[in-house]
């Protein structure tokens, strides 16, 4: 009666155990998944700045096609350098996330209707809001978005768009 007993309370033991094990288990699987959740990437957010940035990359090529004074030429062709540099950054992230970004504008009437009616003042200007409305974008992700390596560029990003934004506004000063 005793071994009965005795195995009763190591059975017992044993399943208590294995529940124990168990619950540890599927709440580590849960913190993990959650975790996984926080950093993961909404596709929309990259195309949004992907498409930004090569609207900035248009209107500076476009700018530069055009005859102007050199110090205007050599803005454009910092911020051209600049968005290039930033294109590659977010397709990198793009790819370590599974996501495809497509390489074209998906409006592009707007831009090109602005583009035949510009002179240099204006394309620093229409660059000017562009880069305002990018540093928003950028802003907005590094309050919102989880994913480190989106919160990195986006902290970049934003000291280089406000520098451009001011070397910007100086060559606006010299146009007037």
């Amino acid at each position: 009666m005793s071994t009965i007993k005795s195995n009763k309370a190591i059975l017992f033991f044993i399943l208590f155990s294995i529940s124990c094990l168990t619950v540890t288990s599927c709440e580590k699987k849960i913190k993990t998944e959650k975790s996984i959740t926080n950093t993961k990437i909404d596709a929309q957010v990259l195309i949004e700045i992907a498409e930004s940035n090569l609207k900035v990359v248009a209107i500076t090529q476009k700018a530069r096609e055009r005859e102007m004074e050199n110090s205007s030429s050599t803005v454009f062709q910092k911020i051209e350098n600049d968005h290039i540099e930033l294109k590659n950054k977010i397709k990198k992230i793009a790819k370590d996330n599974f996501i495809i970004i497509p390489n074209t504008l998906y409006d592009t009437k707007p831009l090109k209707i602005f583009i035949s009616e510009a002179n240099t003042y204006l394309y620093l200007k229409k660059t000017t809001d562009l880069l305002l409305a990018e540093l928003e974008y950028y802003k907005n992700i590094v309050t919102t978005n989880q994913n480190i390596a989106l919160k990195v560029l986006a902290t970049e990003s934003i000291t280089n768009i406000q520098n451009n934004i001011s070397v910007i506004q100086t060559e606006l000063k010299l146009q007037e």
